[in-house]
């Protein structure tokens, strides 16, 4: 025979919430620490993030590509245009190795084809630490709206601040971008990357591909292969979900192809206005 469930009193009501919630914390306290300071960080990141971009989004309007995405595109903002993304990532093995990157960029009117911006990033693992702030600059230098072409060469430099030798390295990129279709955009990269680590100096070639399918107007899918000539190898994919006109959200999964095949998740946003 079953039993007839009746409703809750006032006062079960809030016993019932009140077990729901030690649950809830007996669940994440069974965590091992690493991974649940990790969740911790993310979430508060989600929710600061959400929350700042919520507040700001009558005043902006996001487009696709950027971000944590490492694999460029052709295009820059429109002349008197800025964006700000910002994202989190964490290694899914390894709750103590993250990154948390803010990285601003705008289009000035008085020069219409170069995007000026930086990137500012804190690494952290269990025994480093270390803050890394990259000026960079992009010019669109070719764009065929009739071939849906767009080419553009991308350079940055690397400066770390919390080390003896601060110059950590530059590099440049040539981004070019097809657009066959109006939800499809293929991305292609060639460029030169040279790293400085306390004498150890490297020159590498670097190449990315990458393509944004828009398969509803508020989800756009994104996925990039990238890497470096005798260096790193990696790839990622994830959602991208456009909140109105206004902001977009990433959900980023991503894998190393070299050494221990390390995986990372990332959550990311961008603003634009």
């Amino acid at each position: 025979m079953h039993k007839k469930h009746l409703p809750l009193r006032k006062d079960g009501f809030a016993k019932y919430r009140a077990r729901q919630a030690r649950g809830a914390r007996h669940t994440l306290l069974l965590l091992p620490p690493a991974k649940r300071r990790a969740l911790q960080r993310n979430l508060i990141f989600i929710g600061l993030t959400l929350g700042t971009l919520l507040t700001l989004a009558v005043l902006s309007k996001a487009n696709a590509a950027g971000g944590a995405y490492g694999v460029d595109d052709g295009a820059i903002n429109a002349p008197g245009e800025c964006n700000i993304d910002a994202w989190s990532t964490a290694n899914r093995h390894d709750g103590s190795t993250h990154n948390e990157t803010l990285s601003p960029a705008c289009t000035f009117a008085a020069m219409p084809s170069v995007q000026w911006g930086a990137a500012l990033s804190r690494a952290s693992s269990t025994d480093t630490r270390e803050t890394q702030v990259s000026p960079q600059l992009k010019a669109q230098v070719w764009s065929r709206d009739d071939l849906g072409l767009q080419m553009a060469v991308a350079a940055g430099a690397h400066f770390a601040l919390d080390r003896r030798h601060g110059f950590d390295g530059a590099d440049v990129n040539i981004p070019l971008t097809w657009q066959p279709l109006e939800a499809l955009r293929l991305n292609l990269n060639a460029g030169w990357s040279h790293a400085y680590n306390d004498g150890d100096q490297q020159h590498r070639l670097t190449w990315g591909t990458g393509f944004e399918y828009q398969a509803a107007p508020l989800l756009t899918l994104i996925a990039e292969r990238y890497g470096q000539e005798g260096g790193d190898q990696a790839w990622q994919a994830g959602p991208r979900f456009h909140l109105g006109e206004y902001v977009d959200i990433d959900l980023v999964v991503g894998r190393s192809l070299i050494g221990e095949r390390a995986q990372w998740l990332t959550t990311g946003a961008t603003l634009r206005f």
